[in-house]
């Protein structure tokens, strides 16, 4: 992807409110449609709206214009299972397919980190919790951030044992 594509969307985005997100990532990708951060921001609302087809479909397109994202492969694969998985949590989908596509290190790119940088919220609470959890939360889901605060209050250690283990 050209960087000055990537540095506009990274800038416009940045520092709003994330119910403003959206609106401003939809309104960036009907000029830009192939803008990966501004797409990536419009397939995590769809997963936070139960839309998980929508967000496959943005989140693919977010891909194929930035491969190294490899949290848009992932949420891809993710989306997909939870399309048939619908009555589970997405956070728990979410640890099963990471689990099942060997457990990717998704945050370890110069382009994937200044994604989740420039979104990342402090994850007041998350002390006692594994590396995978931290990284999670690192992703823009609103859901999943609320669901990773209820396992780290309850330490519900039998239903997420990789989210607890602090190793």
């Amino acid at each position: 992807m050209h960087a000055p594509i990537w540095r506009a969307g990274l800038e416009r985005l940045r520092g709003l409110a994330s119910r403003d997100r959206y609106r401003v990532a939809r309104e960036r990708l009907a000029t830009e449609p192939r803008c990966p951060v501004s797409g990536y921001l419009a397939a995590c609302h769809e997963f936070d709206s139960g839309r998980p087809a929508m967000a496959v479909r943005r989140m693919m397109v977010v891909h194929h214009a930035e491969p190294g994202l490899e949290s848009a492969a992932l949420l891809v694969f993710a989306g997909l299972n939870w399309s048939g998985l619908r009555e589970r949590p997405l956070l728990e989908v979410l640890v099963s397919t990471w689990e099942e596509f060997r457990r990717p290190e998704f945050d370890r790119t110069v382009r994937e980190q200044e994604l989740l940088d420039a979104f990342a919220e402090a994850g007041q609470g998350l002390d006692q919790v594994s590396p995978l959890a931290r990284r999670l939360w690192r992703l823009p889901l609103e859901t999943v951030r609320v669901q990773l605060r209820e396992v780290a209050a309850e330490q519900n250690r039998g239903a997420y044992p990789l989210l607890l283990a602090t190793a």
